[in-house]
């Protein structure tokens, strides 16, 4: 798909500004990283997975080592648009009951480098693909352990990644997620470029690639997988209508869908601050 030069300059500003918008911080050179949050030693390491075609870094969060050995879980994050692995929602102060607690119940929790913008799409699956094998041999994880969660185009893409993968994925909690990317561009219409860009073609180029990504339209791939959908009633870059849809259409199709609604809550990482046990409990339940 050919685009015009004032559109890849709108483009690259999009991401720029995305990137300003959330607060960076730069790891250390030292592929081993202890956090001290809270006074809660969190210890993090950075690894690449490489392959023929490219390289994938990806912070690796290891379960608490107090923690007696145990049947070990994985949790796959998936960062907002203009994030990276060395800015993610994940790291924040609203997820870190979500990190503690999940580190105590023996979790690793995977943050990939997929791109600032990259909404799941081809490249981004294969490069998740080969980060989760690597991280599920390496730390002998069960494949029958694996969740997913994801922030904004995260928690989109998250449920993207699930339908692709039914077979690995036990359970998606979904972060203020575009459960309709078609719809989503046509209601934010800055993200058509962007999202045009990741998917290869606009909508009504490549209509297929929009729907097989979009959890509205394939429902049935979560009949076996628990769903956490969080979002706010005040979110205005991806509306609450988004969650809410899916949630009454998995309701609806007899699957496993809890919707928490946060009223006046708009679009930032505070609306996890009162659910992070909530998600904790989910992901301990949906062990299947």
């Amino acid at each position: 798909m050919s685009t015009s030069p004032c559109l890849e300059i709108r483009y690259w500003r999009i991401v720029l500004i995305l990137c300003l918008i959330a607060t960076s911080q730069v790891f250390a050179a030292d592929p081993t990283i202890v956090a001290d949050t809270a006074a809660v030693v969190e210890t993090i390491t950075r690894h690449n997975h490489t392959s023929s075609e490219r390289v994938t870094p990806y912070l690796l969060y290891h379960p608490a080592a107090s923690v007696q050995q145990q049947e070990r879980s994985l949790l796959i994050f998936l960062y907002g648009a203009g994030g990276s692995i060395r800015n993610y929602n994940l790291k924040r102060p609203p997820y870190a009951r979500l990190r503690q607690e999940l580190a105590n119940r023996g979790y690793y929790i995977v943050v990939p480098e997929l791109g600032p913008l990259h909404f799941m799409n081809d490249v981004a699956q294969e490069s998740l693909d080969a980060v989760v094998a690597d991280v599920l041999k390496r730390n002998s994880i069960p494949a029958g352990r694996v969740h997913v969660m994801g922030t904004s185009m995260g928690g989109g893409s998250s449920l993207a990644y699930a339908i692709r993968r039914p077979d690995l994925i036990q359970s998606v909690c979904a972060v203020m997620p575009m459960t309709d990317f078609g719809l989503w561009v046509k209601e934010k219409s800055h993200y058509l470029q962007p999202v045009a860009r990741a998917f290869g073609g606009t909508q009504d180029e490549v209509p297929k690639v929009y729907r097989k990504n979009s959890a509205v339209f394939n429902v049935n791939a979560f009949r076996d997988i628990p769903v956490l959908l969080i979002h706010g009633t005040a979110d205005r870059i991806v509306r609450y209508s988004q969650s809410e849809r899916l949630a009454k259409l998995l309701q609806d199709n007899g699957s496993q869908c809890r919707l928490i609604t946060v009223d006046n809550m708009t679009h930032k990482d505070e609306v996890m601050r009162d659910c992070q046990l909530e998600a904790v409990r989910f992901f301990e339940a949906a062990v299947r």
